[in-house]
């Protein structure tokens, strides 16, 4: 991790770059989560911790003509331009050693949508976003237990409850998730979108409303910044991408990661019902507990790995 207290402008953390005894350094999106699951998983890779690495926030760095930096996606794909223009993502000093900028970015179905940036040094999410890896991969005994002041026996009782949670909200949400995609992909600017929940599943996590349905997917397709053939080609291509996703079983990787404390609060208390349980600010701290159940010795992180190694070897 870095010192938050520090910021610089593009130009000046080139510099540091270069002059950096460290030669990784990782620029992510958010403010809340990413810090602490990118720093987890540069750490449990041997070789990236004997070569030491830096955690960036996006809002550390800023332009050189401006006095603030943004956070979030675009601007962490705005240093990517910049630095790719630049020819500054890699620096290779005298000695052979290369010191790298990363850039960590959610993948956010653009697999499914297209528009995702092809290079080595911008690294996506396996999941959806961070939350969604940590949600997928954290171990719900272990999390629960504290979240809920669960002693252990009970929370094996519920985690056997719960079950496949993440992927079962992806089969009950796929028809919005197919449709989020289709408007993300066309331009669409309407309600349907990965910034809220399932408007077309009544109640929340029941079955799919027809009516519901139609009314919006109408409205996608009306609104669409594109023409009828268009529409028709991005919508087959997504529609086939969703079919692979779930056929390979991996739906829960549509999963937008904000959407699953929420059902999973849905889920408990459908469990406990009248019963006591600590549930206060649940879906508040519920991705931070799970957070530190992540165990990032596991192989999901060799993914991370490799590419992280790839450009600082």
């Amino acid at each position: 991790m870095t010192n938050r207290r520090l910021s610089y402008t593009r130009s000046a953390f080139a510099r540091r770059v270069m002059m950096s005894g460290d030669r990784l350094f990782a620029i992510v999106e958010g403010i809340d989560l990413d810090s602490p699951f990118y720093d987890r998983v540069c750490s449990s890779s041997e070789k990236i911790r004997d070569a030491g690495y830096q955690i960036w926030l996006a809002q550390q760095i800023k332009e050189d003509t401006e006095s603030q930096g943004a956070s979030g996606k675009t601007a962490v794909l705005a240093h990517f331009d910049y630095f790719k223009k630049k020819k500054q993502l890699t620096f290779k000093s005298t000695d052979g050693a290369v010191r790298s900028i990363a850039f960590m970015i959610d993948r956010d179905n653009e697999d499914i949508t297209g528009g995702s940036r092809r290079s080595q040094h911008v690294i996506y999410t396996d999941m959806f976003d961070v939350e969604s890896e940590i949600f997928f991969h954290g171990k719900d005994a272990k999390a629960l237990s504290t979240a809920l002041s669960l002693d252990m026996k009970s929370a094996d009782h519920l985690v056997a409850h719960l079950g496949d949670w993440v992927n079962d909200l992806s089969v009950i949400w796929r028809d919005w998730i197919e449709w989020c995609c289709i408007a993300k992909s066309t331009g669409a600017r309407c309600e349907v979108g990965f910034s809220k929940e399932s408007i077309i599943n009544v109640p929340k996590y029941g079955p799919v409303d027809p009516a519901a349905r139609a009314k919006e997917t109408a409205i996608v397709t009306r609104r669409a910044k594109c023409g009828p053939s268009e529409f028709a080609r991005k919508k087959a291509i997504i529609s086939q991408r969703m079919a692979t996703r779930h056929a390979k079983g991996d739906g829960a990787k549509t999963v937008r990661g904000k959407w699953l404390p929420f059902y999973l609060m849905y889920l408990v208390d459908q469990y406990f019902g009248s019963n006591p349980y600590v549930y206060k600010g649940f879906t508040g701290i519920a991705a931070r507990i799970y957070l530190d159940s992540c165990d990032f010795n596991e192989d999901w992180v060799s993914s991370y790995h490799s590419r992280l190694e790839k450009i600082i070897f």
